[in-house]
């Protein structure tokens, strides 16, 4: 059981924490306060590590209540949707000292070290309610001439108004450029009265059905195979003819995981249950028949679990059938409109956590044998939809056999292209054995466009140079604002700069709106927004509410971890670093286009070949097949590529054929993951192509791009020193200007510009042997542990201070059709571009190269 579980991790904690106690002193405190290196020595990295390890509800964190003013200690959400509470009276003028009393209140609330908090208190709670903007656009970018639309949500707003801004740096550090935000004049403004627009969450299947042929007026019998994955403390349906005002009939889960039968007569309902639930991860049939002429109603279920196909064996499972019978008193009235809805009850609730497979009608009832049957084999009702993928399981379409014209059509995008209940364990795709993977998996939680009312549909100036743009919009009141933002591409089919940046929006999907995995220890505001607002969607680092990974990430829906100026714990990531690069670029003087991952998937390589050079952003992590064969065919064209980041061309990624605005994402076995998809269901559904890493398809990024994925750490970042083949004429060049020891300033990491993620050069791993390693990294602690993908075993000795294998190295290398790639290998890297007045060895070397490629193409 669960709670066996439980306690006995309560009971490993306890002895821990009696182990560790007495390892706790006055100067080991003082010493991690001021050494943030400390946590990677013992005994301090014992006890840290023992913090980390505690559930995050049960921690305490630092909230940042003005940002880069006032601080206060906050207890995290103790469930999804919650909000961060405040946890202490006091309040800090600087987060040095948030940090200490953070850590000495865990060190007491675990340990008992010290004194009692005198300030604590629970509550309230840290909600950022009142005037909100929210929007997003219907594209990722547009050019001169283009239409393009923006959906805006005006809470609490009763009116504010528009104008258009580029974007060019949006960090105000204090070694840096400062924010360079400029209005585009005359462009898009007007003022404009505020409404608000609501998101519907939850995934289903909806059969339209204006002739009322599934309505049940002479009596019904429906059918399922179901595969419950999560209880919600409220219905969760899996057939439903629904009225909101209670007509119908549905047949799902209650709040505690029976089997229910609901019938509706239009003032109440009546509900037929079993006494036992069922049992979660595993295959049960389930099925209930009602004759209105004698009000029998009869619910049967029966477990059908295989060796493979569920959670448990078949050994531990209890497979005799059961059954209720009950007549029902109150008149039984058939839905007067709606859908027929496969797990949900109406569009707007009951949404059902789990994979259904077969359900089935028959417009009359049955008898208890034939319920019976119906529950333990493929049943073959009159009106029954098939789930079986084709060759790819991108289908938006459910066909029904028996009747076409009662195809089901897929809300905010179940999940295909997963096992089911004849899933063998042996065929692991899809399109091999349809039968196995006759499934479609459901969620609450899940978001494919959130499908607001346009707003605002404005056309792209013609004049308008290509960059990065925003609508912003602004409260009138000056109560809210929000910034937009959007790529304009040069016009169709040229290029209007020498060089284009591309930046990496697979990436800003994968992690757009991410709220953090566990416990964050610093949380500025924009977190604790997220936290409370999961109407705005996940991103792929996230679980579903059953515990599923993420697979499905859409662009059509607020994404604010693209705004600028909202901050998260992750920040400044993302665009904000990106802008680094482009900021870099402008000030430097280079003429530039700004294109996306969106259009080089769209547009393949024909994109690039219009320029002498092609610069990625800091951390292109997520790539689909078409964008690497795009810049792989680059550059062996004679194209020059400048990889200006770090863990890039890691994970697989697709594009919906139909949706073009929806990800996909599967992890596999390998790789730092936050989550991995369930056995068999590694195949994305939109292609049919494993999903995964690129090393694990046998297209590891160091074929292409020199470098691949070493180590990532929170610590501070490290700097970088003249590599081994810096006397060879060609690296002479390009390190004119540069120092022995260069890019230890950087304007984020608290260090240098080799940091946060960081890739290396590995011959065996496919890095071409003739390449010049022009700098190799120096000065990042333990903190940065080796790829696990690399990693032989659990052990210690993994950190960068132990293994050569945990650095960073910037590489050149010429491919044999002309091209060149120039690599850096680090995330850190654009954010000390600009360090000393853009007067530094990063800038030094990067325009070396980058003039170089100009001056061969002149």
């Amino acid at each position: 059981m669960d709670s066996s579980v439980v306690a006995i991790r309560a009971r490993f904690a306890e002895r821990r924490a009696e182990q560790l106690r007495p390892l706790i002193t006055e100067e080991l405190v003082t010493e991690w306060i001021r050494d943030p290196r400390a946590v990677n020595r013992e005994p301090s990295s014992l006890l840290a590590r023992f913090l980390d390890s505690r559930p995050a509800a049960e921690r305490v964190c630092v909230y940042e209540a003005t940002p880069g003013e006032r601080w206060q200690l906050a207890r995290p959400p103790i469930r999804r949707g919650a909000t961060y509470r405040l946890a202490d009276r006091r309040v800090f003028d600087s987060l040095d000292a948030a940090r200490e009393a953070c850590l000495r209140r865990e060190l007491f609330e675990v340990f008992g070290w010290g004194e009692a908090p005198t300030d604590a208190v629970d509550g309230p709670e840290l909600r950022q309610d009142g005037p909100v903007l929210l929007g997003y656009a219907d594209r990722v970018s547009a050019s001169p001439g283009e239409p393009i639309t923006f959906m805006v949500s005006a809470e609490d707003v009763a009116e504010y108004t528009t104008e258009l801004i580029r974007l060019r740096h949006t960090v105000d550090a204090p070694d840096g450029p400062g924010v360079r935000v400029e209005p585009v004049p005359d462009a898009w403004l007007g003022t404009h009265r505020g409404h608000v627009q609501r998101t519907r969450l939850g995934s289903h299947i909806a059969v339209r059905d204006p002739h009322g042929v599934t309505a049940g007026d002479g009596g019904f019998t429906i059918a399922a195979y179901v595969y419950p994955t999560h209880l919600t403390g409220g219905p969760q349906s899996v057939v439903s003819r629904w009225n909101d005002g209670s007509r119908g009939y549905a047949l799902g889960l209650d709040e505690e995981g029976r089997p229910t039968l609901w019938l509706g007569d239009g003032t109440r309902d009546t509900a037929v249950r079993l006494d036992a639930p069922l049992a979660l991860h595993q295959w049960h049939g389930v099925a209930a028949s009602y004759d209105p002429a004698t009000g029998r109603a009869v619910l049967v279920t029966k477990p059908l679990v295989t060796s493979v196909n569920s959670r448990v064996s078949p050994i531990v499972v209890d497979d005799r059938p059961q059954v209720v019978e009950q007549r029902v008193e109150a008149a039984f009235t058939p839905a007067d409109h709606g859908d027929l809805l496969f797990g949900a009850r109406t569009p707007e609730s009951g949404h059902y956590n789990g994979k259904i497979e077969r359900p089935g009608l028959w417009p009359h009832p049955l008898s208890r044998a034939a319920l019976l049957a119906a529950v333990s084999r493929d049943h073959e009702a009159p009106l029954r939809w098939e789930f079986e993928p084709g060759r790819t399981a991108a289908d938006l379409v459910v066909p029904c056999a028996g009747r076409p014209g009662l195809d089901g059509h897929l809300v905010n995008l179940p999940v295909r292209g997963v096992t089911g209940r004849h899933f063998s364990g042996r065929v692991e795709h899809y399109a091999a054995d349809p039968h196995g993977y006759a499934a479609i998996h459901f969620h609450d939680d899940a978001l494919a466009d959130a499908d607001w009312t346009p707003s605002h549909e404005f056309t792209v100036p013609a004049d308008l140079p290509s960059g990065v743009y925003a609508l912003r919009v602004t409260a009138t009141d000056g109560s809210a604002a929000q910034s937009i933002p959007f790529v304009v591409r040069p016009p169709r089919g040229t290029a209007t700069g020498d060089l284009a940046l591309m930046l990496p929006t697979a990436t800003y999907l994968a992690y757009s709106n991410e709220r953090g995995l566990g416990y964050v220890s610093v949380v500025p505001p924009g977190t604790a927004f997220l936290e409370h607002r999961y109407d705005l969607g996940h991103s792929g680092y996230a679980r579903h509410t059953d515990g599923s990974g993420v697979s499905y990430i859409s662009w059509r829906r607020p994404i604010l971890t693209l705004a600028p100026g909202f901050r998260i714990h992750l920040s400044p990531f993302l665009l904000a670093a990106d802008l680094y690069i482009l900021d870099w670029l402008t000030e430097l003087g280079y003429s530039f286009d700004v294109i996306t991952d969106h259009d080089l998937h769209a547009e393949g390589v024909d994109l690039l070949r219009r320029y002498k050079g092609v610069l990625t952003g800091s951390h292109p992590e997520y790539a689909s097949e078409q964008m690497i064969d795009g810049l792989e065919s680059y550059v062996d064209g004679g194209g020059n590529l400048a990889y200006l980041g770090g863990n890039g061309y890691y994970w697989v990624v697709s594009f919906h054929p139909d949706l073009p605005h929806v990800m996909e994402l599967r992890r596999g076995e390998l790789g730092t993951r936050s989550w991995q998809a369930r056995p068999g269901e590694y195949h994305h559904a939109t292609t049919g192509e494993r999903g995964g890493l690129w090393y694990g398809r046998s297209r590891a990024p160091q074929k292409v791009f020199g470098v691949g994925f070493s180590a990532q750490g929170g610590g501070p970042s490290g700097h970088y020193r003249i590599g081994p083949d810096s006397h060879q004429e060609e690296a002479k060049r390009f390190l004119e200007k540069v120092t022995e020891v260069f890019g230890d300033v950087a304007l984020d990491g608290g260090g240098g510009a080799a940091g946060n993620e960081i890739d290396r050069y590995d011959i065996a791993l496919g890095s071409p042997p003739d390449a010049l390693v022009l700098a190799t990294s120096e000065g990042m602690d333990d903190d940065y542990q080796f790829a696990v993908e690399e990693s032989s075993g659990t052990h210690p000795g993994q950190g960068a201070t132990e293994n050569p294998d945990v650095r960073s190295d910037i590489v050149f290398f010429r491919t044999r059709g002309g091209g060149s790639v120039f690599a850096t290998g680090s995330i850190s890297y654009s954010s000390g571009l600009s360090a000393n007045g853009y007067d530094n060895g990063l800038s030094a070397l990067t325009r070396n190269v980058l003039d170089q490629w100009l001056d061969d193409n002149a």
